[in-house]
């Protein structure tokens, strides 16, 4: 029997409720960061003044903050049920999770090289997080495409309760 697939952005109530629709959520948090982050460093490069290195180390915080939350959020219930539940995916969630390292990597040394107020090594180190995040994020993007077609109701809650218990 095939999997009803659940209209997600049928309302707010449902959104909020499914936790396919979470984590898609988190993620246009998480894009927002990024594209403050880009502007900073932009910034940085058309004229370094500490008002501007002060806002890219507050962005670069809250960047890595959200990413380190999110990033665990899926490791701890997303990643091992998808493996369990969903096998097919489990390369996928593979190679999600590697890239989780190289994220956070760099944007752990880009706000060390901005505490730092070296300009060249965090524009080097940006521009490595940026392409790296693009790429992840359209991965992910596939994911919970996927997970959205193939998750019954019984499996979305199972995993609602996996995410609460976070």
């Amino acid at each position: 029997m095939a999997a009803k697939r659940v209209n997600r952005a049928a309302t707010p109530a449902v959104r909020e409720a499914d936790p396919v629709s979470r984590f898609e959520h988190t993620h246009t948090r998480l894009n927002r960061l990024a594209l403050d982050v880009a502007e900073s460093v932009r910034r940085l490069e058309d004229g370094a003044t500490e008002k501007v290195w002060k806002e890219t180390i507050r962005r670069l915080e809250a960047l890595r903050d959200e990413l380190l939350q999110h990033f665990a959020d899926e490791e701890e219930a997303l990643f091992p049920f998808v493996r369990a539940r969903v096998g097919a995916r489990a390369g996928a969630v593979q190679r999600l999770e590697a890239a989780h390292d190289n994220l956070c990597g760099a944007v752990v040394r880009a706000h060390a090289a901005a505490c730092t107020h070296h300009k060249g090594l965090l524009t080097t180190l940006h521009r490595r997080f940026q392409d790296a995040y693009v790429e992840h994020s359209c991965q992910e993007a596939e994911l919970f495409d996927g997970l959205g077609e193939v998750l019954d109701a019984r499996q979305r809650a199972e995993l609602g309760d996996l995410l609460r218990g976070l």
